[in-house]
């Protein structure tokens, strides 16, 4: 059954300002619900603490056996390299396309490319030496082991030899012929002008394959008269069984180390080279050769964590034994995190490598704030309450800012790009992992370091015993200033100024508008030389290609259904087909249209094509020599019916990711519109522009859905409406000033910065939420002084959490692969960033908006009552001390607990009342003698009358509280010494005079 909770007076007290004047807002409700869920967080991990710090040799050994067998999964690691399989969108509309337009024509084919660049010393290569040097590493080519059953042909059957395999080679100019190469230089010039030469072995004319056989050419009088690069293409067939892929593979191996070798050879060229394989090769280098920088990454983390926490000139409180457990701790769920990943078959990609370095920085900084709570606890405690006491108050923070990341993360696994699919998928599991190693083993071994600490042992050298302090100084183990925090409070009362907010302001105005403005021009496009090394073959081969070759397109304008070729109708249509590629912008006005090429020769030959006597003369004239390269542009059923047909548009040269993106996006719309028939284009290369026509919004999508999810997670712990708003609008403005970063840094748009983006959501909040959590919390008065309050107590662990994970991640700067570059610069752009914001531009604002009552009044800390209520009035003649006195100590331990304000109607709680606020008088009593009760009774008597002849009718009640009062007693002595801190009798007298 559900029964009715009347909210508690001081609840609506403490939110009225700020929200409305009804008694059941909802603000009111939410701001109940969340002391109500932060309490019982700090409870839950209490309980969790006192456990693990019970039974630490139950709890270790259970860590190490479960990271062990998530480890199991590494037999089924499976590394993805294969790009099509990474970065295109799997159910974009260009894959549909492609395998609808395979079933009709061979789209799919593997090419194989040798190009040769003229050497510094020789500037032209159409020259006799030169391009004998070029037959030689043709020849190479065709003599490696099974290249004619490999290779592609026209028929699609298996070559007899390499005559009938499909390239294309300028060298095909001269029939692989050396002795007709023993002419002059400028006969040489003469036949590449005019070749006696029609179609190629690709099936296509000479002068349509000319732009892809020589680069940088240059003409007089239209005559060709020098060259700069050479390229010979080769195809190979794409099988579907993996067998037949193993063994096309394996040729391509032998390829690359044949080109390599030869490389030395030819003196008049600098030789590149490319294979199909040669960009999933690039993946694969650059996932294994920045390993070392793991292992250094590890020991550069070690070494930082040590020396934070060893505290060195204090030979009993240090924690460097703990630190190194806190690293190996994140190093397990590391493990656990990608085995598990593995066991569920998730493949292994490239950019997951990053993540060590991402985690470790996670990880430590999780380590560095349970150590400084454990440095906070007074040393009465026990060990097994010094534990609890760790958990119950940090366990909640540590858990908010996982939850942010993992949520980040979790809800990109939705994503159309596989290759961040993937990386979500272990980044969620290792984050998650990592974090449960944190509050597990690693508290476990925290209740060692508090048994040395206790037990008065060194920290690096625990079984011996620390000296005792010099004379006259504190002892080891008593709570000292931090100059961080020192640093901190005057960091903070500088921002405090109001010149110093002025500036901050329009600093922050300013870096937004350049974010906006970042990200309406930010580029979208995906180089592939960032997927490889720099020393890698394919970047230098990419390099060579764009600088000496055009970056023009063919593509195929597929016609397939039912359609009556031979109606006058339907030809035109055909015949408009080429008109509607050419009158596109993005395209060249030239085509391969087989369609007005048959009409031209009908009408020349007075042929009729209409009717039943299409078929018939389209064949007859398909055996014509000169046109038949149209062969492959037909698709001819059993019945000699046409099942699809195509014609051949040719994309203007550019490199733009936009003019690509939008080259194929007008394409598709204008076939839509301007065409009767049922025609599509399609090539290749379009898979790899789907992701330019997604990318923004995928990018937009998974920030929304991420954001709010991650809004969700730590709007419970901020309480005030104000303040989460205050925290979105950080969140929003650091991910704009990413964009404005990237362009600044010449980085795209692509599913790589995607994932870093992503990313940033998480660690923006982190940052911000911290000391949003602190300001609300806060017992100080004004605005100012809670910044600075907030600043001084968590500013120093905001700003070491975030170097930590700069840490983290300074040797991917070294790393020989650009994609690993890129998440440095983009992470070095979330740290400063995400700093900036949480510990310069968060705290004006909140100075600025959040000064209202509601929010900067003290939460937990004290007990302030404006005035009396009505309740209490003159003529309520009798008021029972006794009872006041309860309901005064009732309300000190529902303020501490649940962060309380001030009461309108009384500090007596109803049961209801105590239902909602989750009263734990149970864990911490607070006591009032019945001694001061009734002292509390006669003074309030005494003085109730004075207050009725003088006609007062309000009072002010503060009771400070000493921050030992918190700490959970054990004995019965802690009790009384604590009930005595809360509710001394001379407090109590006191109070109860002033009713």
């Amino acid at each position: 059954d559900v029964v009715p909770v009347s909210l508690p007076n001081w609840i609506e007290e403490e939110c009225a300002p700020c929200c409305c004047e009804h008694r059941y807002s909802p603000c009111v409700l939410w701001s109940s619900f969340c002391s109500w869920f932060v309490r019982r967080l700090e409870i839950f991990f209490g309980c969790f603490g006192e456990g693990i710090a019970k039974y630490p040799l139950f709890v270790i050994p259970v860590c190490l056996v479960f990271v062990s067998i998530c480890s199991v999964g590494f037999v089924w690691l499976n590394v993805e390299i294969r790009t099509v399989k990474l970065f295109i969108p799997q159910d974009s509309q260009a894959v549909l396309d492609l395998d609808l337009a395979e079933e009709y024509f061979r789209l799919k084919v593997r090419e194989e490319i040798v190009l040769l660049v003229s050497a510094p010393d020789s500037r032209n290569v159409l020259n006799r030496d030169c391009l004998k040097q070029a037959l030689q590493a043709h020849e190479e080519v065709v003599k490696l082991t099974s290249y004619s059953k490999l290779c592609a042909t026209l028929s699609g059957d298996v070559a007899e030899s390499a005559e009938k395999c499909m390239m294309i080679n300028p060298l095909e100019v001269f029939q692989f012929n050396e002795r007709e190469l023993n002419v002059s230089d400028s006969q040489i010039q003469a036949n590449i002008t005019n070749p006696n030469l029609t179609v190629m072995r690709n099936g296509r004319p000479y002068q349509y394959n000319f732009g892809r056989m020589f680069g940088d050419v240059t003409k007089e009088s239209g005559d060709v008269t020098g060259a700069k690069a050479l390229q010979m293409v080769y195809f190979l067939r794409d099988p579907s069984k993996e067998e037949a892929n193993t063994e096309v593979l394996e040729w391509e191996k032998t390829f690359i180390d044949k080109m390599t070798s030869l490389a030395d050879t030819l003196s008049c060229f600098k030789v590149y080279y490319s294979s199909e394989r040669s960009l999933d090769d690039a993946i694969s280098e650059s996932s294994g050769s920045d390993i070392t920088l793991v292992s250094i990454t590890f020991t550069l983390m070690i070494t930082f964590a040590c020396v934070m926490l060893g505290k060195f000139l204090n030979p009993l409180t240090g924690h460097s034994l703990l630190a190194n457990a806190g690293v190996f701790a994140v190093a397990l769920g590391i493990l656990a995190g990608f085995g598990l990943a593995m066991w569920c078959r998730v493949p292994f990609v490239s950019m997951v490598g990053v993540l060590p370095f991402l985690i470790l920085g996670i990880g430590i900084d999780d380590m560095f704030i349970l150590v400084d709570e454990l440095d906070r606890q007074q040393k009465s405690l026990t060990v097994i309450e010094t534990v609890k006491e760790v958990m119950a108050r940090s366990g909640a923070t540590i858990t908010m800012t996982t939850v942010t990341d993992l949520v980040a993360f979790a809800v990109s696994t939705s994503t159309s790009f596989p290759a961040i699919r993937y990386f979500c998928v272990y980044a969620a599991l290792t984050v998650t992992f990592s974090y449960l190693m944190i509050v597990t083993y690693f508290v476990a071994i925290m209740s060692y370091d508090v048994r040395r600490i206790k037990a008065g042992r060194r920290d690096c050298l625990p079984f011996c015993r620390a000296p005792p302090p010099k004379e006259n100084e504190s002892a080891w183990d008593e709570p000292r200033p931090q100059v961080s925090n020192k640093l901190m409070n005057a960091w903070a009362k500088f921002l405090t100024h109001p010149a110093t907010k002025v500036v901050v302001i329009i600093f922050s105005l300013a870096s937004l508008a350049a974010g906006i403005y970042g990200a309406t021009v930010i580029d979208e496009s995906f180089d592939r030389r960032i997927l490889a090394k720099d020393d890698s073959s394919l970047k230098k081969f990419l390099s060579a290609q764009e600088q000496y070759f055009k970056s023009t397109i063919p593509v195929s304008i597929v016609v397939t259904g039912n359609v009556d070729y031979g109606e006058s109708s339907v030809q035109d249509d055909l015949k408009n087909l080429a008109n509607i590629v050419t009158s596109n912008k993005y395209y060249e006005n030239t085509n391969l249209s087989w369609i007005d090429t048959f009409s031209k020769y009908a009408q020349a030959y007075k042929k009729n094509i209409e009717g039943s006597n299409f078929t018939r003369e389209l064949k007859e004239f398909l055996n014509f020599g000169q046109f038949s390269y149209f062969k492959q542009d037909l698709k001819f059923s059993d019945d000699n019916t046409i099942k699809a047909s195509r014609i051949i548009g040719v994309m203007k040269d550019t490199t733009r990711s936009t003019d690509q993106k939008n080259a194929m996006l007008t394409l598709r719309q204008d076939l839509s519109d301007k065409s009767k028939l049922d025609a599509f284009p399609i090539a290749r290369p379009f898979i790899f522009f789907e992701q330019y026509a997604i990318i923004s919004r995928e990018t937009l999508t998974n920030l929304l859905i991420a954001a709010l999810a991650v809004l969700v997670v730590t709007s419970p712990f901020l309480l005030d409406c104000t303040v989460t708003i205050l925290v979105v609008f950080n969140f929003v403005a650091l991910v704009l000033e990413l964009f404005g970063l990237m362009v600044l840094w010449d980085v795209s748009l692509n599913s790589v910065s995607m994932i870093n983006l992503v990313m940033a959501i998480g660690f923006a909040v982190d940052y911000s939420a911290h000391i949003a959590h602190a300001y609300v919390m806060s017992d100080k008065e004004t605005a100012n002084e809670r910044v600075v309050d907030a600043l001084s107590t968590l500013g120093a662990s905001v700003f070491m959490g975030g170097f930590s994970t700069f840490l983290g991640m300074i040797v991917l700067a070294f790393a020989a692969s650009e994609i690993f570059r890129i998440f440095f610069r983009m992470f070095l752009g979330i740290v400063l960033f995400g700093l900036l914001h949480g510990l310069c531009i968060l705290p004006v604002y909140l100075s600025l908006f959040c000064w209202r009552p509601a929010v900067t009044r003290p939460l937990g800390t004290r007990v302030s009552v404006e005035s009396l209520p009505e309740e209490v009035a003159p003529e309520n003649e009798a008021v029972d001390g006794e009872s006041c006195g309860k309901g005064v100590a009732e309300g000190l331990n529902r303020s501490r607990d649940l962060g309380s304000a001030s009461s309108n109607e009384g500090f007596e709680l109803t049961e209801q009342e105590k239902v909602l606020d989750g009263k734990v008088d149970e864990q911490q009593p607070l006591k009032a003698n019945d001694e001061s009760g009734k002292e509390g009774t006669d003074e309030a008597g005494k003085h109730g009358s004075e207050s009725t002849e003088t006609g007062e009718s309000s009072a002010h009640v503060q009771v400070e509280r000493d921050p030992s009062a918190e700490q959970d007693p054990v004995t019965e002595e802690s009790k009384k010494d604590t009930s005595d801190t809360f509710l001394s009798e001379e407090t109590m007298s006191e109070t109860s005079t002033k009713f």
